[in-house]
């Protein structure tokens, strides 16, 4: 009888929050995925007021809102992210277990899209810094979308960031882009791995120099000063500056600031702490979806698209900053364009969109700090230096340490080998030393990882990032609100800008918003996993699941 009342009051429940448009049994001419990168759940409430009606306001009033999403696995960085939005696993089998990691057998770091085996295809000069996706071990749920329909599909990337345009397409996309400020005056370029030269309408692209006509833009906000309430004064101590200023505050002249920076020959790089940057990538993606003929058939294309700007600026300038608030009031408009866009191009109701974040990000903590909140610095090099000493006193004269970098320790196996040293003891005897250290919360084993399974807390969550042929022998995990820096002398009041990489909500909590065909209005507190979003979109298109896929369809989208 209690089982009966339980399932009807959960009926009940659901038929409130879920109302509207019914699912239909005709598949979407074209999916749109969008990633902000760095991307807080609260920011979609904290700038609603200046919101247009016709952006993320028209997502959250027309689709699908779960209010409680979050990333379940450390680190909570981009690649990682992006890796799991697209493939709905974890780094343990993703195996992108960070933006970089150290490869033992190499003896250096790599980066998660780095592959010496191909060159870049468009930049102005030649470019042999290979990118691919070769590093992603599973398939992607465009991979899926891709063999589903005999690679008649058509899966398009693009990003600022190459990591945020590659991982999203896959192993088989048709073509990833990405900005290159290296080798090119801003050109959108790929990689020889997907073609042997870029398509006509890139290059055409290209030669229309739009970065060079959004880096001549003074940007000032959309809004009078004054009004930017959201945010907290406009010349802050938490604010870094940027070459060519005195002070972090509007307006900013980048005709004049990118003279400072062509001396350093990175002077394109600016439109990545510029708003004009994701209108840069929305212009491109508009492009890719006329002269690409995406939604133009039955057959159903896949547009990923990743917004890097709101990253480079929490970075810069923080989470209470100015800047941040206008770079996210005039990507609401570059969003409102492009739902404008496709509801003519591919027609209103003919394309389905998710939107989540690849992470969150921590207010500044020099803003924690003066607040009087929790927290503090981690700092890499005394912990390295204090082990040192420890294991050289214990042990001997030795580098027992092969690389320690933020939260991956690497020890020297062959040594420790050698010296007839139990790994595993040693492990622990390190963990416990480390846990000791001033703002370390707990050490995990790769013994205990591989011994155990760890089903809640701090413990699984590493446990879902760590991937035994890449990560270190130990994973620290650090006290809410510290950060990690290298600088020994860094106070706790002069940091500047924010990061992200943690377990904690405020990293690991982001939007997830779905919208258009086949997607019911309503919104939902319940927990879910960005991991989630592949299986669901899986079952919408009636696909298999990607191989590594270990996340749950969303049912309140499968109605």
């Amino acid at each position: 009888m209690n089982k009966i009342i339980w399932i009807t009051a959960a009926l009940f429940i659901n038929s409130i929050i879920v109302f509207g448009q019914e699912n239909t049994s005709e598949k979407p001419k074209l999916v749109v995925g969008i990633v902000v990168d760095q991307m807080r759940f609260d920011q979609l409430y904290k700038y609603e007021d200046k919101f247009s009606e016709g952006g993320f306001k028209r997502i959250l009033k027309e689709g699908f809102n779960y209010k409680n999403a979050h990333y379940n696995h450390i680190p909570t960085v981009t690649a990682s992210g992006h890796a799991s939005v697209y493939t709905g696993t974890t780094p343990s089998v993703h195996g992108i277990i960070g933006n970089s990691w150290f490869d033992r057998k190499l003896n250096r770091e790599v980066s998660n899209v780095e592959d010496s085996t191909v060159v870049i295809v468009g930049s102005q000069q030649e470019n042999t810094r290979g990118r691919s996706p070769k590093k992603l071990m599973t398939p992607t749920i465009s991979d899926q979308l891709r063999m589903r329909t005999n690679f008649a599909s058509k899966v398009i990337s693009v990003s600022l960031k190459d990591r945020g345009a590659i991982l999203p397409g896959g192993h088989t996309a048709n073509g990833s882009y990405w900005h290159d400020f290296q080798s090119s005056p801003g050109y959108f370029v790929s990689s020889s791995y997907y073609m042997d030269h870029l398509p006509q309408w890139v290059s055409d692209f290209n030669r229309q120099k739009k970065q060079d006509e959004y880096l001549n833009t003074n940007w000032n906000t959309l809004y009078p000063l004054e009004t930017y309430t959201e945010s907290g004064e406009d010349d802050s101590t938490f604010e870094r500056t940027l070459r060519g200023k005195e002070k972090p505050v509007f307006p900013y002249n980048f005709k004049e600031i990118r003279k400072e920076y062509r001396k350093l020959k990175v002077e394109y790089q600016l439109i990545w702490v510029s708003p004009y940057g994701n209108t840069l990538v929305t212009d491109f993606a508009m492009e890719a979806v006329k002269n690409e003929k995406m939604g133009d058939d039955k057959i159903t294309d896949m547009l990923n698209i990743s917004y890097s700007v709101p990253d480079v600026v929490g970075h810069t300038f923080g989470l209470e900053s100015v800047e941040l608030q206008d770079v996210y009031l005039r990507l609401d408009r570059d969003i409102e364009k492009l739902l404008s866009f496709l509801d003519e191009e591919v027609g209103k109701g003919e394309y389905t969109l998710f939107l989540t974040a690849d992470h969150a990000a921590i207010p500044v903590a020099s803003y924690l700090y003066k607040h009087k909140l929790p927290t503090g610095i981690a700092r890499i090099n005394n912990y390295k230096d204090s082990l040192e000493k420890y294991l050289n006193t214990k042990y001997g004269e030795n580098p027992w340490i092969q690389h320690f970098d933020g939260e991956h320790l690497y020890l020297n196996r062959e040594l420790i080998s050698a010296g007839k040293l139990q790994m595993e003891d040693l492990q622990k005897e390190i963990a416990a030393f480390l846990t000791d250290q001033e703002g370390v919360n707990m050490v995990v084993t790769t013994s205990d990882l591989r011994s155990q399974e760890y089903r809640k807390g701090s413990k699984e969550m590493v446990q879902n990032g760590y991937h035994p042929k890449r990560s270190g022998d130990l994973i620290l995990v650090f006290d809410p609100g510290f950060i990690q820096s290298s600088n020994p002398e860094l106070k706790i009041n002069e940091v500047k800008g924010t990061t992200h990489g943690s377990g904690y909500a405020y990293d690991t909590h982001v939007p997830l918003l779905w919208f258009g065909a086949g997607i019911p209005k309503g919104e939902s507190v319940r927990k879910v996993s960005v991991t989630d979003i592949s299986p669901s979109l899986a079952m919408l298109l009636n696909l298999q699941l990607p191989s590594g896929s270990n996340g749950t369809p969303l049912p309140e989208i499968l109605r």
